[in-house]
């Protein structure tokens, strides 16, 4: 498939997806108070995180694994004795760590614990099986699957809503189920890659020995991305994460066409057939991402105050982190690119750096700033962390800044 088809098929489906996603929180922001709001992010969160921990290095070595190899077959059923080991280890780190999860998630979280032990395993699931139609370069199916999860999750929480009985558990009962049934769809949808080889040992060793390096780089932006959520909650309170995470709705909407031109490029590099396009790609991201940015600072108070009306001081935060954002599009596409060569150091050092930037501005602006606080310091730790992947990449290329903007 080409990448233009690849594109168009895979935005069209996260246009679908963040749309519908959109409607999700529009409805959970407005129908729970905004504590519960903020403590529903901490713990999608948290199992978002505890996946990634768990489980990335299996998306993204089967990624690379199944691009250059071809063993859909294999890497399918090792994704599904995996999942199963995470979860039994799962259930094991949240029995033990239910009393601390308390203290971090509120005191729900020790009633919950099996759910939450659960929800990483879920999630790993439709990940793992979205990994090997990537590979396979099956960008139809890899698509669909992100929109049956929204359309589950939104579907599952109208039906709660319409019956006087949407809370805060409910709607984790929710997230869980349709992760689920996510997962489900893409390993049905890979009963075509072969019949069941119950694994293939040599090749989990090669997938984790390039997906640990991914892992590891993936964790750690992704706590970049989110791991201000505990400072906030740490320093002001639950209301101020849901409030924080409206604001991120609409960041999120900046990262989208990023997200879905990384995803299409990583299944040509990894084949080898870059030829250039991740160049003209980062063009065509940074060219986005300065015109939404200016979008979002024109309109993103009157759209925050039609659609999330109790959440006027959501509008600031979002402002100041506008100029981290285009910094983030630019940086992810350039980071897809090195990713395809197999996660090389500076996609681990990066990462860490601009987390570490991240949570030591947090920590010092937090307390006396607030939100402001927050903003600014994941504006500077993602301007930070692109910039050193961006030049890492230039220089691999053998080209100079100014290659981005011709």
């Amino acid at each position: 498939m080409s990448f233009l088809r690849g594109f168009s098929l895979n935005a069209a489906s996260t246009a679908l997806a963040f749309a519908l996603g959109w409607a999700n929180h529009w409805l959970l922001a407005n129908h729970l108070d905004k504590a519960g709001y903020g403590r529903l992010a901490l713990w999608t969160t948290t199992a978002v995180i505890a996946a990634t921990l768990l489980g990335e290095w299996l998306r993204r070595g089967t990624t690379f694994v199944v691009g250059r190899e071809g063993a859909g077959a294999e890497a399918r059923d090792n994704a599904l004795l995996c999942c199963l080991v995470i979860l039994g280890v799962g259930m094991g780190l949240a029995y033990a760590g239910a009393g601390t999860a308390g203290r971090f998630l509120g005191p729900e979280a020790l009633s919950w614990w099996p759910l939450l032990a659960a929800l990483p395993a879920l999630v790993v699931l439709q990940r793992a099986g979205q990994a090997v139609l990537l590979g396979m370069d099956r960008i139809r199916p890899y698509a669909a699957i992100p929109v049956l999860f929204i359309s589950a999750y939104l579907g599952s929480n109208a039906v709660l809503l319409m019956a006087g009985r949407l809370r805060l558990e409910l709607a984790l009962v929710v997230f869980a189920g349709a992760a689920g049934v996510a997962g489900l769809a893409a390993f049905l949808a890979l009963r075509r890659a072969g019949p069941s080889t119950w694994g293939d040992r040599q090749l989990l060793r090669r997938t984790l020995a390039v997906g640990w390096r991914g892992a590891l780089s993936v964790s750690l932006v992704l706590l970049l991305l989110r791991g201000d959520f505990f400072l906030i909650k740490h320093f002001l309170d639950e209301a101020s994460v849901g409030t924080y995470r409206v604001a991120l709705n609409f960041a999120e909407m900046m990262q989208c066409v990023p997200d879905v031109a990384g995803a299409v490029l990583l299944a040509k590099v990894v084949r080898g057939e870059d030829g250039g396009l991740s160049l003209r790609v980062a063009r065509g991201t940074l060219l986005f991402s300065l015109a939404a940015a200016l979008a979002l600072l024109a309109a993103g108070r009157p759209l925050i105050g039609w659609l999330f009306s109790s959440y006027p001081e959501a509008f600031p935060p979002l402002a100041w982190m506008l100029p981290g954002l285009v910094f983030l599009g630019l940086g992810s596409v350039c980071n897809t690119r090195l990713a395809g060569e197999g996660y090389p150091a500076i996609t681990l050092w990066a990462a860490a750096v601009a987390l570490g930037l991240n949570l030591g501005l947090g920590l010092w602006l937090i307390p006396g700033w607030g939100l402001l606080g927050a903003a600014w310091s994941k504006s500077i730790a993602y301007a930070a962390w692109a910039l050193l992947v961006c030049g890492r990449y230039l220089r691999m290329e053998d080209r100079g800044w100014g290659a981005l903007f011709r």
